[in-house]
This record gives C-alpha cells, sequence and structure tokens, in this order.
C-alpha cells in the first residue's frame, strides 16, 4: 500500500464520521425543536399568556455551537493520531523492507560462500582420492616385489649383477673415455654368464662378445703417455743451445799424385790450389743462419716453444686433434729456426714430428647392445612369473 492511497483512505473516514456527526446533530436539533414544542404547548395550556422565547432558543444555539466546536475538535484530534499512526506504520514497512533486502544479501553471500566451500570439499575429496590411489599402486607394486623376491633364484642374483656391471661399463667408457676398464666389466660379464650355463643366454652372450670385440678392435690412446712426455720434452728446452756452431774438419779428398803421369805444369796448379784451399773454408748449408740473438730474446724464444708443447698438453686431455698437431708443427719449425747445428734440437724435432702423426682422439664403440639384451632377458623372466602367478590365483 502506497502514501497516497493511505491518504485517500484516511480522508474517506474523517470525512465519514463527519457526515455522521452531523446526522446525529440533525437529529438532536429535531427532537429538541419537537420537546420544544411539547413544551410550549403545555405552557400554553397551563398559562393562557404567552411567554417570550428569546433566552430558550439562544442557549439551544450556544449549546449547538459548543457541540460542534466539539465534535471539530474530535475530528481533528482523530485525524491527526490516524496520520500518526499511518506515519508509524508507513515507517515501520521501510524498516521491515530494508531488513529483507538486507536479509536477501546475506543469504547470497551465505549461498556463494557455502557454494565456495563445497568446491573445495570437492577439490580436497579428489585430492584425498588421488592420494589414495597413488598409495595403492604403491603397495601393489611393493606386493610384486616381494612376491619376486620371495621367488628369486640364484640365476635372477647373476642376471641382475651383470646388469649392474654391463651398466657401469657403459658409464666408465662415457666418462673415463678409455676402453681399458669397461673390456674388463664386459669380459666379467661373460664369465658370469658362462656360469650360468643356460642355452637360453646364448644370444646373450653373442651381443656381449661383439661389445668386447668392439673395446678391443678401437684401440687405446696413451693419453697420460703423450702428455708426459710432452712435458718432458718442454723441460729439455732449457738445456739446448741457440746457434752454437762447432768447429767443423775440413774434408779434402787428395787425389793420388803420379808424377810420371802428370806433366811438371799440372802438379804446379795443382800444389797451388791446395794452398789456397787451405786458406779458405766453403760449407754448404740448406738453411740460412738466423743471426745471434740477446739474452731476453733468447729466454722469450724457450718461454715460447714451452707454451706451444703445455698447448699441445691440453689438447691431448680435451681429445682436439687439429690443435696438437699445429701446435708440434709450429714448435719443430722453432726448433729448426733457432736451434741450428744443434744435434739434440734435431733430435726433438724428430720427436715431435713422430708425435705430431699419432691420433689422440679416442674412438668408443657402442656397447649397449649387451646390456639391452640383458634387460630384455630379464623382463622376460619376470613376466612369466608374473603371468604363472596369475594362472594360479584364477586357478584357485
Amino acid at each position: 500500500m502506497t502514501k497516497d492511497t493511505k491518504n485517500i483512505k484516511a480522508e474517506k473516514v474523517v470525512d465519514k464520521k463527519a457526515v455522521e456527526k452531523q446526522s446525529a446533530e440533525q437529529k438532536t436539533s429535531a427532537k429538541q425543536a419537537l420537546d420544544k414544542k411539547r413544551l410550549d404547548k403545555e405552557t400554553s395550556e397551563k398559562k393562557p399568556s404567552p411567554s417570550p422565547k428569546a433566552p430558550n432558543s439562544s442557549g439551544s444555539l450556544w449549546l449547538k455551537l459548543l457541540l460542534t466546536l466539539i465534535v471539530v475538535a474530535g475530528l481533528v484530534v482523530a485525524g491527526w493520531f490516524g496520520w500518526t499512526q499511518w506515519q508509524q506504520r508507513v515507517t515501520a514497512a521501510e524498516n521491515f523492507g530494508a531488513r529483507l533486502d538486507s536479509l536477501d544479501g546475506s543469504y547470497v553471500t551465505i549461498a556463494q560462500q557455502s557454494q565456495k566451500a563445497e568446491k573445495r570439499q570437492s577439490k580436497d575429496i579428489e585430492q584425498v582420492q588421488r592420494g589414495l590411489a597413488t598409495i595403492q599402486l604403491r603397495l601393489n607394486n611393493q606386493g610384486k616385489r616381494l612376491a619376486e623376491l620371495g621367488t628369486t633364484t640364484r640365476s635372477d642374483w647373476l642376471l641382475a649383477e651383470a646388469a649392474y656391471l654391463a651398466r657401469l661399463a657403459n658409464q666408465r667408457l662415457q666418462t673415463e673415455r678409455s676402453t681399458k676398464n669397461p673390456l674388463a666389466l664386459l669380459e666379467n660379464v661373460d664369465v658370469i654368464l658362462k656360469q650360468l650355463d643356460d642355452p637360453e643366454l646364448l644370444p646373450l652372450r653373442g651381443a656381449v662378445a661383439i661389445d668386447i670385440t668392439a673395446l678391443r678392435l678401437a684401440g687405446e690412446v696413451d693419453a697420460s703417455g703423450l702428455y708426459l712426455e710432452l712435458n718432458a720434452l718442454a723441460e729439455s728446452i732449457d738445456q739446448l743451445v741457440i746457434l752454437k756452431p762447432s768447429a767443423e774438419a775440413a774434408v779434402i779428398a787428395k787425389q793420388p799424385q803420379t808424377a810420371l803421369e802428370q806433366p811438371k805444369l799440372q802438379g804446379l796448379i795443382t800444389g797451388f790450389v791446395d794452398g789456397v784451399s787451405q786458406l779458405i773454408r766453403v760449407t754448404q748449408r740448406d738453411q740460412p743462419i738466423e743471426p745471434l740473438l740477446q739474452a731476453n730474446e733468447e729466454a722469450i724464444v724457450r718461454h715460447n716453444l714451452r707454451l706451444m708443447l703445455e698447448q699441445a698438453q691440453s689438447a691431448v686431455m680435451r681429445e682436439e686433434q687439429a690443435i696438437y698437431s699445429k701446435s708440434l708443427d709450429k714448435a719443430q719449425r722453432w726448433l729448426a729456426q733457432y736451434f741450428q747445428l744443434n744435434p739434440n734440437a734435431v733430435i726433438i724435432q724428430q720427436r715431435l714430428a713422430s708425435l705430431s702423426e699419432q691420433e689422440i682422439i679416442q674412438q668408443l664403440p657402442d656397447i649397449n647392445g649387451s646390456l639391452q639384451a640383458i634387460e630384455t632377458l630379464i623382463a622376460l623372466r619376470n613376466s612369466r612369473l608374473t603371468n604363472t602367478d596369475n594362472d594360479k590365483s584364477v586357478t584357485q
């Protein structure tokens, strides 16, 4: 109900009460008039002389006016009281509507919170279920493992050891880059398979034999020996002498003189040539002689030679063939250029030429065939064992 509707109803009530009051006043005034006529008639009968009517009519007029004022005042008070009650009810209705709105908002908030709580609970339940499923799988795997351990035989343990040695051989080959230790490990694997004496293992032994042959054919690069030999050659650089020629004995081929066969003039010319040859000595050399170096320049030459040999050592450890060969070739050129007429330098140069021809890259064959064969055989045996257990359970 709106405020205008309530105002219209209140006005109708006030008008109705006013009409009722007017009708009541009319009835009262009519009754008074009848009573007055009756009194006048009775008075006229008792007293023949007529009496004046002015005082009675003025009293009834004041009475009517007083009653009218009382009725109007009552209507005003009743209207004010009704208006006050209507305002209170309107205010109460507005407050009630506001409280309903707040309750609706709180209900929506509570519903949203409950939905969020349900979603969180559903997520938690899913996580718990996944955790339980994971734990169940682990328990099943552990149960299978315990069952396998309970039925493990000596051959199974030996196959597991062979698989471990084959895996270790692969790791050693990649980390050590040497065929010595992997070859020994695969030979032990072959010994273990030989102890089992099972015809089923013949293909496995064939794969192991192939890997052993590949390791033997790969060869072995003695990196440690090359490193130590280059280190010794670098230390011997300080013992070499730069451009210190030694006195050479003149070799003169004397032809037999036969005074009877040569004429006298030819003998005089031969004697003159022999005398001059004793004063002038000519030596043939293939390379130009470098000028003598100062002490600091000689130290720089020796230091650079040691650096070249150390660079070759580093190339040996990193298996860099190009750097290794270039370093040794450059060291040979420096020895030939600055250490001429020195037999020790020639020996070092020849040894460097021999070392530069060696291969320093270790060839690593693929020996995964034996490991894959062993793992395949173990998986096949486990699958057979599992199938046997399943058949027994179905039979029971």
